[in-house]
């Protein structure tokens, strides 16, 4: 480093041309802040004893820095000036002080080393219980593979090949362009890939003008703050840098603002085309389907599917296959899941025992600690098996002699029911001649309509109970939910954080060292993940109708919730940062000392304010936000749960089917991730308001992070989720509309970073505020009002030719489990209960395809392994019960169609 050519004691004033790194002769080695002189920002190379002349608070001669300093105590509130080394006089709230001079945690002593002790031997129990638990040998093998299959079962598969087989999707499936879980999954991929574009895009921007205008770009704002003299300095320097470029910053701003406007439209109208794409290349359920609205309460006691189906088809004159009517049963939800249950697992007992994989049950042969641990895990996983009936071929029961019977006759319809057409051309034919309505059952004006929805989106408890009224008081509870949960993650996790930061000893350039640092992301991970799952549940119990309505509501209210979050954490970062800045004694470029600034505009435009803010806003999206969560989602969400299921059922033979499954069953698909990325972007603009050294950086990790997200997803959605159906553009939509407010965001900086800029208003306070919003609200407001009536005129047209004119209901029915029969809880109940149909209508359940039967004449199509067209793939003449491939039912049962037997209630 440069050495100082000024005289000892001389005081000299530092500018942004300043050496930063030059330091003072030997014979005088310490800088120290002349604070005896009316002026600011001015040292003196002085001896250690000549310390306290210049600074009556800097009596330490520092020779790693170079300066006069104040103690750096820990906790210290004031130091002690009568020594020369490092000894506090007061300690802070907290904090008690010894003779050694040093400041020590009050709440500290014995009990913490008690309660490390007990952490410590806990750990060792567990590491030693789960070294035992790994090691001990297989005593379920049948049931591990059982829970393996289904687990292989229930992921994504293609249509029907040739052979009649389903196959997984090919690893190397392009997600962007393949339907797979439906077009809202292909529009999810899509939306990932702009938000890369659009960070790749700011990124080139600002490296543009750093490389082609001002080298100073890349690193304006990133310069660290260190001792008195070299903080005087970066002030000068950024102060001065930032002013000459400014005019670069609104220009980038300009451009990222309308080329991120242009890339938003574009991007709405691709993927509304998209999605129209898709709909028009491919026939799926909802094209079959029209929705009963305004149907009166009536009783289970009636035949309401046939009398509805009879009274469409006389009114409309089309052929109808069946109707699958939407009942009120969320009060009775736990018994019909019962029910169902038990016949899925009735008909999976029967189809194991004539397989021969009837499995013992029994506890395994294990030494004295193994047997304890087996318990232990019985107790805490409730691993205890429920009895099941052995006999699956008991005599048949009497009717009425099943509990849910009685229910299923004391249900009431809701106001919808599903009326399912051979043909597309059928269905448009029906709902064109109904029209202003029909009647039926006293009701009148009863009107069909065409929706978006495929029957496994269906949420079928929630009929009866979700009138607009109940959803908006659900969701005003809601947000009231959001709010306590907020609050508590800011007392529980962040007040400690914040206490601890605002109350750190600064001086000199001290920072907080990694662990605070690693402390801040995983707060930021916890809160994050708080707001997840309270979003979940709020959006599960609001009541949608449909799967779709409800990952919509969840993406709104998680975006939502998380900028309630960032909004805290940033209201804190700035009195933080204020804090700091002022207990340093930092001015503004000319000399007011930053306490003494009032006004929130001038103090937050100030460059340690901006710079500080800037770092904080850094460190909180990279790699806090953008990245670390993700790095360890993989873990909770896939191999957390595999590895604990597999080693709970391998090690447990109680655990056999339908237990086995669930131990081993995987995650379902959600769509957060569209508030994830968006509370990203959110983040990643909020940088335009500082200096932009941090620009570059920040969106290509962005950009780095979201490759790796996309990867990850792109993996979980072929190899390790549940098979699922997104069906609507409703959750896309939604997204495209917070984009508005989201890039709103950047019109709201462009007009703070615009203020006094030649030819350009020159305003301070509240009414730059006010300029900043109106700013905002103009550009979500045209935003929002482009992507309702702008991007709509840009869609596609239908085809003059249907390109799936051949497929009818039948058809696909035959490749696809999942119909409005088969997903309907109720129907499948009464078709067995109620109407004695054999065989009934099989519920379909993931994975569970092999049980399913078919029986034509009550649009039940399906039959896992049958061909296409084959005779297994129309109705099928009983089987007998010993089959491996299909579950046949007992003989004491006889074929009655669709006709109702009052003398039989056939349980297969």
């Amino acid at each position: 480093d440069a050495v100082s050519d000024a005289a000892c004691g001389q005081t000299v004033k530092v500018h942004s041309a300043s050496e930063k790194h030059e330091r003072c002769p030997n014979k005088c080695p310490f800088y120290a802040q002349n604070r005896n002189d009316a002026d600011f920002c001015t040292f003196a190379c002085v001896k250690e004893s000549e310390c306290t002349k210049m600074n009556p608070a800097t009596q330490i001669g520092d020779m790693a820095l170079g300066v006069c300093r104040s103690c750096a105590v820990d906790g210290c509130h004031v130091c002690d000036t009568s020594v020369t080394h490092d000894a506090c006089l007061k300690c802070q709230a907290g904090y008690y002080l010894k003779e050694d001079g040093l400041c020590y945690f009050k709440y500290g002593g014995k009990w913490v080393d008690v309660v490390k002790g007990i952490i410590a031997a806990i750990v060792a129990l567990l590491v030693l219980w789960l070294i035992e638990w790994g090691f001990r040998g297989t005593s379920n093998e049948i049931g591990l593979n059982h829970g393996l299959k289904q687990r292989e079962n229930t992921k994504l598969k293609m249509k029907k090949d040739a052979s009649g087989e389903r196959q997984q999707f090919p690893i190397t499936t392009n997600l962007l362009r393949e339907q797979v879980a439906g077009p809202g999954t292909t529009l999810h991929f899509n939306f990932q890939l702009f938000l890369m574009i659009w960070a790749v895009f700011v990124a080139l921007v600002w490296m543009f003008f750093a490389h082609f205008v001002n080298g100073k770009l890349w690193i304006l704002g990133t310069r660290s703050f260190g001792t008195p003299r070299s903080n005087c300095i970066l002030v000068f320097w950024g102060y001065e840098t930032q002013q000459s470029l400014m005019w670069t910053k609104v220009a980038f701003l300009w451009i990222v603002y309308l080329g991120s406007f242009l890339m938003c439209t574009a991007y709405g109208i691709s993927q509304l085309r998209t999605f129209q794409s898709v709909d028009f290349q491919h026939k799926t359920m909802k094209d079959f389907v029209a929705m009963v609205v305004g149907l009166p309460a009536v009783q289970g006691t009636k035949d309401v599917e046939e009398d509805l189906k009879t009274t469409i088809e006389g009114f409309s004159g089309v052929q109808v296959v069946g109707v699958s009517v939407a009942w009120d049963f969320k009060e009775h939800e736990e018994a019909v899941q019962e029910a169902v249950k038990e016949d899925i697992e009735e008909a999976e007992l029967r189809y194991r025992k004539n397989c021969g994989q009837m499995a013992c049950t029994d506890a395994p042969e294990l030494n004295i600690v193994s047997k304890f641990n087996y318990k232990l895990e019985q107790a805490i996983f409730g691993l205890a098996p429920e009895e099941k009936a052995e006999d699956v071929e008991a005599s048949p029961e009497a009717p009425g002699s099943h509990p849910i019977d009685e229910i299923l006759l004391s249900l009431h319809t809701s106001p919808r029911a599903f009326v399912v057409f051979q043909t597309q051309e059928a269905r448009d034919e029906a709902v064109e001649k109904v029209g202003d309505g029909f009647d039926y059952e006293g009701a009148t004006g009863i009107k069909l309509e065409c929706f978006e929805a495929e029957p496994d989106t269906v949420q079928w408890q929630n009929f009866g109970h979700s009138t607009v009224a109940e959803k908006a008081m659900r969701l005003v509870v809601g947000f009231g939910v959001i709010f306590l949960a907020c609050f508590f993650w800011a007392v529980v996790f962040y007040s400690p954080y914040a206490y601890y930061v605002m109350t750190f000893n600064y001086e000199n350039g001290r920072q907080p060292g990694f662990i605070v640092g690693f402390a801040f992301s995983m707060i930021v991970v916890v809160g994050n993940a708080i707001m997840y799952e309270v979003c979940a549940q709020i959006s599960d119990r609001v009541g949608f109708r449909f799967k779709d309505e409800r990952e919509a509501c969840y993406m709104v209210l998680y975006t939502i919730a998380c900028m309630f979050n960032v909004g805290l954490d940033f209201v804190t970062t700035y009195f933080t940062a204020e804090k700091v800045m002022e207990g340093l004694g930092f001015r503004t470029y000319f000399g007011v000392p930053l306490q003494e600034v009032t006004e929130f505009t001038a103090k937050f435009e100030t460059y340690g304010m901006q710079r500080s803010l800037a770092e904080n806003t850094y460190g909180y999206a990279f790699p806090s936000t953008y990245l670390i969560p993700f790095l360890i989602e993989p873990f909770p969400a896939i191999i957390g749960p595999l590895l604990v299921g597999r080693l709970i059922v391998r090690t447990h033979p109680e655990l056999q089917g339908k237990d086995a499954e669930e131990w081993m069953a995987m995650a379902p698909m959600e769509m957060g991730r569209y508030a994830d990325l968006l509370l990203n972007a959110i983040l990643g603009i909020l940088i335009f308001y500082f200096p932009g050294g941090y620009t570059w950086m920040l969106f290509l990790g962005m950009t780095a992070s979201h490759v790796w997200i996309y990867a990850f997803d792109h993996f979980r959605v072929l190899r390790s989720i549940p098979a699922c159906t997104f069906a609507a553009f409703d959750i896309e939509w939604w997204c495209e509309a917070c984009l508005a407010p989201i890039m709103g965001i950047i019109a709201a900086c462009l007009a703070f970073k615009s203020n006094c800029e030649p030819g350009m208003y020159c305003l301070t306070g509240p009414h730059l505020i006010g300029v900043c919003c109106c700013a905002w609200l103009l550009h979500t407001v045209v935003h929002t009002l482009c992507l309702i009536h702008v991007v709509p005129k840009f869609g596609k047209r239908p085809p003059a030719e249907d390109p799936a004119a051949h497929e009818t209901f039948s058809s696909l029915a035959h490749r696809l489990p999942c119909s409005w029969f088969t997903a309907n809880p109720i129907w499948c109940l009464r078709s067995k209960h109620t109407y004695s149909h054999f065989p009934p209508c099989s519920y379909y359940q993931l994975g569970k395809e092999n049980l399913m039967r078919v029986n034509e004449k009550i649009g039940c199509f399906f039959e896992e392994g049958a061909k296409d067209g084959s005779p297994t793939a129309r109705t099928r003449p009983p089987q007998k019960a010993a089959t491996c491939s299909m579950p046949g039912p007992p003989s004491a049962r006889r074929q009655v169609g669709s006709e109702t037997s009052p003398n039989a209630t056939p349980r297969w």
